[in-house]
């Protein structure tokens, strides 16, 4: 309910502060000791406070900068009474004054509602806060559009608050233009691009280099959070050329999207690339009868079933196949399924090239036993890992092979490499080879991921009664998958093991399935994140107690739940 003479905007953020527990008494922000005081946003703002602070000398005004946290990472005033005044209530470097810690202030305020908030005196929820009057703003990055921090006067209560706010303002925007000044050549440059491209025409258009992604509103009204997601990872991969390419993605909807590029230079420097997206003709994709039925296998995307044909044509023609690919990516079972298909009842063998010490011995057993076998296939994994020495043992028993009668040698051969094989294994292997076929990693068939999880939890499930639910599966296509259908298995296994029977939801998944962020981890941060989804998911979503548990503050549970990117209701 609205407060009596209580602005909206106020009482809405008591209402968050009486859910969230805050004391209305005395100040508790959290201080983190190790705040960046060198970032973009702090070097381009330092310049014009202190020509702010230089105008305000007369004045009790505390200039202070925050990120995006509600850290403080700056605060001046040559007020010694207000700098008093303010360090009783720890409003100082290091501490953060974000909404969930504090309650009505400033810059919480600000941060939670993303405009520009005046509190005063009485209108802050903690007490000792009502002695002060605060105008924050926020700021953004000029490039990125994300929120980078706020900037925030304060003094005591009585002063104008409304000429506070105005100057709040007028100073916010020149932090915003001085970093659009300091940001790199190479983002200014794709960022005009980028405009220009907006501009011709009212397509769907990215942009994207190693630290800006830029998506205009059509591609958000055509393409939802989870395709936009897989548009971005098919960007990434492409945006380091250094020509025009066009390439076709598959989307988890089932779309195919044309991603049209130009790379975008600054001088000689390549700047990133802008995305022109259409549908493709014929866009939504079925299985039909294209679809490759190998034993073991499950994809429907255009890309693996064209990986499936070309690996299958390799074998019709009798060629010896090259399959590259991130690992885990399947390369192993494919090769083992295009050499069941064609030859269910004949032998196989698997060897794997990593960890050899002994090259002669091992390339000695291998020829042993396919001397003994009948016209077996020989699929050899990781070919790349061997050494010179492993090599030459390798490219003589190859050598031997092509040149014995066929009873004496393999009805085929396959090698796995990874995905960016070294010049030398290159330089070595393909003389032997006349087919070539990538794997695509998980992401870019995002789609596969609806036949696999089935195909993979019955594997685990042995019997039992296991399906994912609808949350579950979309959770699932959200993710990067780095280690591709290994990766995707191994959850599988480990989620079976916890869940026997039923329909598995999202937080039956293991943690780090649970949280959405293209940043890769260090492992300290993700064992913190495992943390706090177990406690989170041990408490039925209750940050208060999560945060009791593991001996953190509620500000410090809820910014690490946002930088992690766990979602709701896990």
């Amino acid at each position: 309910m609205p407060q009596p003479g209580v602005r909206e905007i106020i009482s809405a953020s008591w209402r968050r502060a009486l859910e969230n527990h805050i004391d209305a008494d005395e100040p508790d922000p959290v201080f983190v000791a190790d705040h960046d005081e060198e970032s973009l946003l702090v070097r381009s703002a330092r310049p014009i406070l202190d020509n702010l602070c230089e105008e305000l000398a007369a004045h009790p005004v505390a200039v202070l900068l925050t990120d995006a946290d509600g850290l403080v990472v700056s605060r001046r005033s040559v007020d010694g009474a207000l700098n008093s005044g303010l360090d009783r209530i720890s409003l100082a470097p290091g501490y953060s004054y974000a909404e969930d810690s504090i309650g009505t202030n400033g810059i919480g305020t600000t941060l939670e509602c993303q405009q520009p908030v005046l509190v005063s005196g009485f209108e802050h929820f903690n007490s000792r806060l009502a002695e002060f009057e605060c105008a924050g703003v926020p700021i953004y990055h000029p490039v990125r559009g994300n929120l980078f921090g706020v900037l925030d006067l304060t003094s005591w209560t009585g002063t104008p608050g409304p000429l506070l706010l105005t100057l709040a303002r007028r100073t916010a925007r020149q932090i915003e233009e001085a970093m659009l000044s300091g940001t790199g050549a190479r983002e200014l440059a794709l960022f005009r691009e980028y405009l220009t491209s907006c501009r011709r025409g009212s397509g769907a258009i990215l942009a994207v280099n190693e630290d800006v992604v830029m998506v205009n509103n059509h591609a958000r009204e055509l393409y939802d959070v989870t395709d936009r997601a897989a548009l971005i990872s098919h960007a990434a991969d492409v945006a380091g050329a250094a020509k025009p390419v066009t390439v076709l993605a598959d989307l988890p909807s089932g779309v195919v999207a044309r991603l049209e590029y130009r790379p975008v230079y600054t001088g000689s420097v390549l700047a990133g690339g802008v995305f022109r997206v259409k549908n493709h003709a014929g866009a939504q994709r079925t299985a039909g009868p294209a679809e490759a039925h190998l034993p073991g296998l499950a994809g429907v995307s255009p890309a693996w079933r064209q990986t499936c044909a070309a690996a299958q044509a390799g074998f019709t023609a009798g060629s010896w196949l090259v399959l590259t690919g991130e690992r885990g990516s399947g390369k192993t079972a494919l090769a083992q399924a295009v050499a069941r298909h064609h030859s269910p009842s004949g032998h196989l063998i698997v060897r794997d090239c990593e960890g050899v010490e002994d090259y002669e011995a091992w390339a000695a057993e291998l020829a042993d036993e396919v001397a003994t076998a009948t016209a077996p296939a020989v699929i050899l994994r990781h070919a790349d890992t061997l050494g010179t020495e492993g090599m030459r043992c390798l490219t003589d028993l190859f050598t031997a092979w092509q040149s014995a009668p066929p009873i004496e040698a393999p009805a085929w051969v396959a090698v796995t490499l990874g995905d960016t094989p070294g010049d030398s294994a290159a330089g070595w292997l393909m003389p032997f080879f006349a087919h070539t076929v990538e794997v695509p990693p998980l992401r870019h068939r995002i789609e596969d991921l609806r036949p696999l999880v089935p195909q993979l939890l019955a594997r685990h499930a042995r019997g039992r009664d296991l399906a994912p639910s609808d949350a579950c599966l979309r959770q699932l296509m959200r993710l990067p998958w780095p280690g591709n259908i290994r990766q995707l298995d191994r959850v599988l296994a480990e989620t079976s093991r916890h869940r026997h029977t039923g329909t598995i939801e999202v937080t039956d998944l293991p943690a780090e399935c649970r949280t959405i962020t293209r940043r890769q981890l260090t492992q300290l941060e993700s064992l913190e994140r495992d943390a706090i989804v177990r406690s989170l998911s041990t408490h039925h979503g209750n940050k208060e107690r999560a945060a009791a548990e593991l001996g953190m503050s509620r500000a410090t549970i809820y910014r690490k739940i946002r930088a992690f990117g766990i979602v709701p209701g896990a």
